[in-house]
This record gives structure tokens, C-alpha cells and sequence, in this order.
């Protein structure tokens, strides 16, 4: 499941404990890149397993939602129609807003997760209970972070960390038994 394979019992408790997922969008939900049309309008790809799991998460009771620097309309619509808990884009402390969204949603910061791949995350890896990158983020990255998935951005990184969380929590086993 997995890039660090042999899961230590510390890391095993981390994920248990997860009641929020929050992640940046690119690079993470998308592969990084965009696609400019000659109208100069951009165009990203989602992966649908992504999208998929975010209604069994909420029906866990797991918060998502999406913490980033740039700001798109693309991501904005994406999170919507998938109903995530929240969208803030054009963040440059996102320290203090994952802070913020922690205590709004009465979550405490070692019961969050949060996905990201470059510079601007590690700040927030520090405050979290779970940081988490993508097998293609920047070796610095990847080695401030607590886990590194399997998955490549905009490759299933969410759904991924989605179903580890659901599984150490008891809760996938029962969303497969209905």
C-alpha cells in the first residue's frame, strides 16, 4: 500500500488516529502539471479513485479538504462537486491555516493528515500528526515526511492514504460489509 513498507507501531498508531485529511492539489491530486488552451485557460486531470473514496471518508466521519498555495477554479469545482469539507487556495502560511481549520473542526493536529510535496508543506509536516508525500515528491521532501505512498501525484496519492486510514480505523472492513 505504501512506499515504507514495514509499518513501525508509532506509524501504525499515527494512522489510526487520523480523523482529518487535508492535502494540496497539486502534485497530489494532479500529476503537477497544467494545460493551457491558446485562450490561455488551464486544464487539469483528477484521478477518479480520488474522487471516489471522499464520500466513504465523510461517512467515516473524516474531515477533507484541500490547503493550497495556487489557486485554480478547476480544483475549487472539484472539491465541490465532491463535497470536501473546505477549499482554500492562494494559501502561503499554510501552518496557521491548517491550524485554523484543525480548531474549526474540532480536530487535534496529531488527529490530521496532511498530503503534500514540495517546500511549502514541509512547515505543515512539523504541526500534523501525519505527513504525507507521494512516491515522486522531492527526495527532501520525501524524507521529512512520515510516509511515502506508492502512488506518483494525480495517481491515487488520496485514495491511497484514504484506505490505510479507513483500514487501521475498522472502518473500511465495514463500508466492504454493506
Amino acid at each position: 500500500m505504501a512506499g515504507k513498507s514495514k509499518f513501525s507501531k508509532d506509524l501504525r498508531k499515527k494512522v489510526a488516529g487520523i480523523r482529518g485529511i487535508f492535502c494540496e492539489s497539486d502534485g497530489i491530486l494532479t500529476n503537477g502539471k497544467v494545460i493551457y488552451d491558446p485562450s490561455g485557460k488551464g486544464s487539469k486531470q483528477f484521478h477518479f479513485r480520488d474522487s471516489a473514496i471522499i464520500p466513504y471518508l465523510r461517512m467515516a466521519g473524516v474531515v477533507t479538504g484541500v490547503v493550497s498555495g495556487r489557486e485554480s477554479d478547476t480544483v475549487s469545482r472539484w472539491c465541490a462537486d465532491l463535497k470536501m469539507e473546505f477549499c482554500h487556495q492562494g494559501i502561503l502560511d499554510k501552518v496557521s491555516t491548517v491550524k485554523k481549520l484543525a480548531e474549526h473542526y474540532k480536530l487535534k493536529l496529531k488527529e490530521v493528515a496532511f498530503i503534500g510535496d514540495d517546500l511549502s508543506d514541509r512547515g505543515v509536516f512539523r504541526i500534523v500528526g501525519l505527513s504525507v508525500c507521494p512516491a515522486d515528491a522531492l527526495a527532501y521532501v520525501k524524507q521529512s515526511a512520515d510516509l511515502v505512498t506508492f502512488a506518483k501525484g494525480g495517481s491515487g496519492v488520496l485514495r491511497e492514504l484514504a484506505d490505510l486510514v479507513l483500514t487501521a480505523r475498522g472502518d473500511l472492513q465495514r463500508i466492504l460489509r454493506s
